[in-house]
């Protein structure tokens, strides 16, 4: 049953009063496409606003895809705005950028938000209706989407720098907004490319949903109960999620993997596909299952594993964190610089210093290997020392054991991952690696009473 156009006010109106969008104070930037449906919505809003004296302004692209045609809505546009002295702003694409339906949609945001900017406005409304959720729905189902996608079109979506978008009319059919205008003698714009079926969009609406009817009369209906239906499970999901993330994260942007992988594997997806969002890396179904299977196949290794994102991303796993680097292998540094057996100095490169000093004599703790800090006994090391990174060839005694070793293989023995292995800075006397910061000491600066010296980096 079509609604009448006092229905159609007080909808909108409920709409306004739920987001206190009515008060003096509020600018109100409408989308006006000059179309049926923003047509019926800034009539609507006019005769509200004319109530209870909130403002409106009124924003209308031309994407120049039509020639006259699309100069004509323009024009028409602008005088429905100029009867109801509303304040009116135009833009007209360049004729350069590529007809897309994607590319459309992302200019019309980005104009929306410049004249929502410009006018100060406090809400950004667009004519979205229940027949946009459907075929919204129905389009991101053939395109093959997850349960967040047939949540549809949200009646509210917050933006960081600009205005909220707010769709009063998500519960109103197109059907509703016609019989609108015919009953309040609206003539507006009809686009012609909507009749084009070269358009997926246009295919769903003008094919797919009438074929729909046929075996469902109520097909709108049952799909925006799915739509409904996933936007709950949806806010079950991020409830859960909220709980269970922080034991998950070891910290803002990294994984635990050894409690990633004892996940079920929906879980295991989900965190995924989140991750990926949080990071702007691009990613369908197909990407999420070849990650987690690289994930599972690299939760072993100490030093890790790395697998190309994009031209310039990289997914890391070791059996200890999951985390995108930006680089495999890191920056080499050239930098050399003696150290003193008292003293402090910078290593610029690395944006570091170094201190050594004599032992004090004060009571003390050993500090963990990954610490910055190391009490040592260098009377059985010959000068000079250095501080430098890592290079071919390079040996340390590792603590602990009687022989030397290859500093790449300690390096993995530790699992330091290779796009960390040359930020390390090592302290070296002329033949072999006597403390890799961060990461371990050598044998030969092992204590057997007191330390000589203590060294820390900072």
């Amino acid at each position: 049953m079509l609604l009448n156009s006092l229905k159609i006010k007080e909808k909108v109106l409920n709409f306004l009063k739920k987001y206190n969008l009515t008060d003096k104070n509020q600018i109100l930037f409408v989308a006006f496409s000059g179309g049926i449906d923003s047509a019926c919505l800034l009539d609507v809003l006019f005769k509200l606003s004319q109530e209870y004296g909130f403002k409106l302004v009124a924003g209308h692209l031309n994407h120049n895809w039509r020639g006259e045609e699309s100069l004509k809505e323009e024009l028409n546009a602008k005088q429905f705005c100029s009867e109801r002295n509303i304040e009116f702003y135009s833009e007209t694409l360049s004729e350069d950028l590529p007809r897309t339906e994607e590319e459309a949609r992302n200019q019309r945001y980005k104009f929306f938000n410049k004249i929502a900017d410009l006018t100060k406005a406090t809400a950004i409304i667009t004519g979205h209706t229940l027949s946009d959720q459907i075929e919204t729905v129905l389009y991101r189902i053939i395109k093959g989407t997850g349960i967040s996608g047939l949540k549809g079109i949200p009646e509210v979506r917050n933006q960081k720098n600009y205005p909220a978008i707010y769709r009063p009319l998500l519960e109103i059919t197109r059907e509703d907004t016609i019989e609108y205008c015919k009953d309040n003698n609206i003539t507006p714009n009809i686009d012609s490319s909507n009749l084009q079926e070269k358009y997926l969009r246009n295919r769903v609406r003008l094919t797919l949903i009438p074929e729909l009817r046929t075996y469902n009369s109520g097909i709108e209906k049952a799909i925006s109960r799915l739509s409904l239906i996933s936007k709950d499970t949806e806010e079950l999901t991020e409830e859960y999620l909220r709980l269970i993330t922080p034991e998950i994260y070891i910290e803002d942007n990294v994984i635990s993997t050894q409690k990633f992988v004892n996940l079920s594997s929906a879980l295991q997806k989900r965190i995924l596909f989140d991750f990926f969002i949080k990071n702007n890396i691009d990613h369908n179904y197909e990407k999420i299952e070849e990650n987690l299977n690289f994930i599972k196949e690299s939760s072993g290794l100490n030093s890790g594993n790395t697998l190309s994102l994009t031209k310039n991303t990289w997914l890391f796993v070791s059996s200890s964190e999951i985390r995108i680097i930006n680089q495999i292998i890191a920056d080499k540094t050239s930098e050399i610089v003696e150290v003193n057996l008292e003293g402090e100095v910078s290593f610029p490169s690395l944006n570091l210093t170094f201190k050594i000093e004599l032992w004090q004599g004060r009571e003390f703790l050993f500090p963990k290997e990954i610490d910055k800090r190391a009490y040592v006994d260098l009377s059985r090391i010959k000068s000079p020392l250095y501080l430098r990174t890592r290079r071919d060839g390079d040996k340390i005694q590792p603590f602990g054991m009687k022989d030397k070793t290859k500093l790449k293989k300690y390096l993995i023995n530790k699992g330091v991952p290779e796009f960390e292995r040359d930020k390390l800075l090592l302290l070296m006397n002329e033949e072999e690696v006597l403390w890799v910061l961060g990461v371990g000491i050598s044998e030969l600066l092992r204590v057997n009473k007191i330390p000589t010296h203590e060294m820390r980096v900072f």
